[in-house]
């Protein structure tokens, strides 16, 4: 007996093929997770260095594109020289990137590290004077209150003074311990640190093949996908991926650039106005910078009490600082550098933050706003669609006052035949709107 080939019967053996092993292979997961999770956690292990060469890679890759663009693009060339100018330019522009980020580290650690360092134990090592003053300073502020009205003579008799002191050389001192024992903890487990390291460095050197031949490492992963998918799966597949690069790489590259600029003006103002520990508190503020939304409340908060401890004086004045270099950022720094990368609303980056930080923490917080722009590009998407398909209009301002619903009495819900005389209804003044606007 022989069998005609059928495209139709080949597709769907092959969906139920899938099926089939990815329901055999979530019950085998959720009936061994002991085993599960072991597996995981070695493709975790074994994967590391190729995440972490694709994580830089990612980053380091807009740097290099400005390179090849400006620096290395030699338009003047004539067609003779251009062509070796063609082959030397992608190797030009992956050595400076290298040399640019390994130049930004070792500054890093070894300028702006040891000044953190020195601001944390500084801290920590006066931090019984700088109690003291901080409540000599809140006492003198009691007794001229007007609020009081000079019924306490001090900030003890208003709150437990000795209990707060206690707390905050506890919090202050349980930190620093803390800082030491995880410290001594990877000291003590050093085989981790190493291997940690060890993907570290293997990722970035992974990161350089990847950005050496990133164009031809997309044309092969696009060829298997297209041999694998039918067409309108291939370019919808292709289509969003691309959607999902500028959306991430413009908002998260975006965004560390000007949390970067917003760490420099702040240490470069606090150290101008003589605030207490610039490089400590500059460096709060531009890392929390990178959160948005919340960021820099979150920022604000730590840095004023450090602040505040230091010299309360100047609490207000950092408190104001900060402030302005916030709205300078909102309303200059962050529209130039960031601009409408997202397209969402307030409301729709509060909630993206709120859900995302709910079930990722920090870095549901950082990634939370561009998947929530994905999310919220692909749900327009659809809704454009399927109205299109209804034939209903398309613009969010014509549902702000309809439907029109007719009166019923008591009874609420439509028929069949109300939703018959309502779309007749529709189409008719749709018709007359369109006869008028011809006749004009």
């Amino acid at each position: 007996m022989f069998y005609k080939k059928n495209g139709k019967y080949k597709s769907a053996a092959f969906y139920i093929a899938v099926a089939l092993s990815a329901a055999v292979v979530v019950y085998l997961s959720l009936t061994h997770l002991s085993v599960f999770f072991a597996a995981v956690d070695l493709f975790t292990k074994v994967c590391a260095p190729l995440v972490y060469g694709f994580i830089f890679a990612y980053l380091f890759n807009p740097l290099m594109k400005l390179y090849e663009r400006r620096l290395f693009s030699f338009k003047r060339l004539s067609v003779k020289h251009k062509k070796l100018a063609d082959k030397l330019r992608r190797p030009s522009s992956l050595l400076l990137t290298v040399i640019s980020v390994i130049l930004f580290l070792t500054l890093f650690f070894m300028i702006v590290l040891p000044q953190i360092a020195a601001s944390y134990n500084e801290l920590e090592s006066q931090i019984g004077h700088y109690i003291s003053a901080a409540q000599s300073y809140a006492d003198a502020f009691v007794r001229r209150f007007p609020l009081f009205n000079g019924r306490y003579e001090n900030l003890g008799d208003f709150i437990d003074v000795n209990e707060l002191t206690t707390d905050i050389k506890e919090i202050i001192s349980n930190s620093y311990d803390l800082l030491e024992r995880v410290v001594n903890y990877l000291f003590e487990y050093g085989g981790r640190i190493v291997i940690e390291m060890k993907n570290i460095v293997m990722g970035f050197i992974i990161a350089v093949y990847f950005l050496f031949s990133k164009e031809r490492l997309c044309a092969g992963i696009k060829k298997f996908f297209n041999a694998v998918l039918p067409d309108r799966t291939y370019l919808n597949v292709i289509s969003l991926t691309r959607y999902t690069d500028r959306t991430f790489g413009g908002f998260i590259i975006a965004k560390i650039i000007d949390s970067v600029i917003i760490g420099l003006l702040t240490f470069i103002v606090l150290t101008v106005f003589r605030m207490p520990f610039p490089p400590l508190i500059s460096v709060i503020i531009g890392v929390t910078n990178v959160i948005p939304f919340f960021g820099p409340f979150i920022g604000a908060i730590p840095s004023a009490f450090i602040v505040f401890i230091a010299s309360p004086g100047k609490t207000i004045w950092f408190l104001i600082i900060v402030l302005v270099i916030q709205q300078l950022d909102g309303n200059i720094i962050g529209p130039k550098i960031i601009g409408d990368s997202t397209g969402m609303s307030s409301l729709a980056v509060l909630i993206s933050l709120t859900v995302a930080s709910g079930f990722f923490g920090l870095p549901g917080m950082v990634f939370g706003v561009p998947a929530g722009a994905v999310i919220c590009a692909l749900m327009r998407q659809f809704t454009e669609y399927r109205l299109k398909k209804k034939g209903a209009p398309i613009d969010t301002e014509y549902y702000i006052n309809t439907p029109v619903l007719p009166e019923r009495g008591d009874m609420p819900i439509l028929t069949e035949d109300d939703v018959s005389a309502m779309n007749d209804n529709s189409a008719e003044d749709t018709a007359n709107k369109t006869e008028k606007s011809e006749n004009k």
